[in-house]
């Protein structure tokens, strides 16, 4: 557990607002954090309280925020996802309703711009090896086998 400060509602507050200055976060990891400073219960009640009654602090815009993150910037397929929101705290009910508007198109698209940035790096590889690579790298994202094999296949097609 961390130091532990003077004490007031006032203080948890303001370092949970400074938190929020760097990145948005869920309430789990705000709770973590502020624990970790050492704060008390009352106090981390209160300052989660305070930001969720000002709109500061909601879990389904944050949960949001990370979808779009994973799989346009980080290129995730849908279990790497779900693994990423869960890591940040965010709730299985929320990560079920977040994941709803995530199609099997969008996770093929997000799988091919990974492959196509990969491949830059894979030229001097025979096939076999650069599609042994390209799983690897896809499975460890989150990609179902359905959307890799069909990925890696369209791939080795425009090679051939």
């Amino acid at each position: 557990m961390g130091q532990r400060l003077k004490g007031s509602h006032n203080e948890a507050r303001n370092y949970a607002l400074k938190l929020l200055n760097y990145r948005s976060r869920s309430k789990k990891e705000m709770c973590e954090r502020l624990e970790k400073k050492g704060f008390d219960s009352g106090q981390i009640n209160g300052a989660i309280k305070f930001l969720e009654d000002t709109g500061l602090l909601k879990d389904s815009v944050v949960a949001q925020e990370l979808f779009r993150n994973a799989s346009e910037r980080k290129y995730l397929g849908r279990k790497g996802i779900e693994m990423f929101l869960n890591k940040r705290g965010i709730d299985r009910e929320l990560i079920r309703d977040t994941l709803s508007s995530h199609t099997w198109e969008m996770e093929k698209e997000a799988a091919l711009k990974l492959l196509q940035k990969k491949l830059k790096t894979l030229k001097k590889y025979p096939g076999n090896v650069v599609r042994r690579r390209l799983w690897g790298m896809l499975q460890r994202r989150g990609f179902s086998a359905d959307i890799i094999n069909k990925t890696v296949q369209s791939i080795a097609d425009k090679k051939t």
